[in-house]
């Protein structure tokens, strides 16, 4: 009985969530979808929102507002395969966001592939921008 209580109201809250009086109340925050390594741009990984760790989701709500967002670099294994299999630390920088109620965000990484190794040391080889407002 415990269980189908708990199915119900998940299915509830979902329906609750997706209804657009819910949805305009909110900002959505996500990453691009795949990489578009012709622009030097991909993915992201969120990992927390306004320091509160984040589950891995599809998409992020946020209240309208100034937020700040950590990213990790999901780099394409195609463009750099030694970058992504080094014992570094990851790729983590902070994203500074003016959410506004009823839009959604696509977060991605512009990365400089010109940039010159030292770059890569010090993480100024990319950065984490808003890659399109919806």
């Amino acid at each position: 009985m415990k269980c189908r209580t708990a199915r119900i109201l998940a299915l509830s809250l979902a329906a609750l969530a997706s209804s657009p009086c819910f949805a305009a109340e909110w900002a959505w925050v996500m990453s691009i979808p795949h990489a578009l390594s012709d622009e030097h741009v991909y993915k992201v990984k969120l990992l927390d929102i306004d320091g509160a760790p984040q589950k891995e989701l599809i998409r992020y709500p946020v209240a309208a507002g100034s937020h700040t967002v950590t990213v990790e670099l999901m780099l394409d294994v195609e463009w750099e395969p030694d970058l992504t299999e080094s014992a570094r630390a990851p790729a983590v920088k902070q994203l500074a966001l003016e959410a506004v109620a009823g839009k959604s965000y696509l977060l991605a990484a512009r990365v400089d592939v010109d940039a010159p190794a030292e770059a890569q040391l010090d993480q100024s080889y990319w950065e984490p921008v808003i890659y399109a407002v919806q």
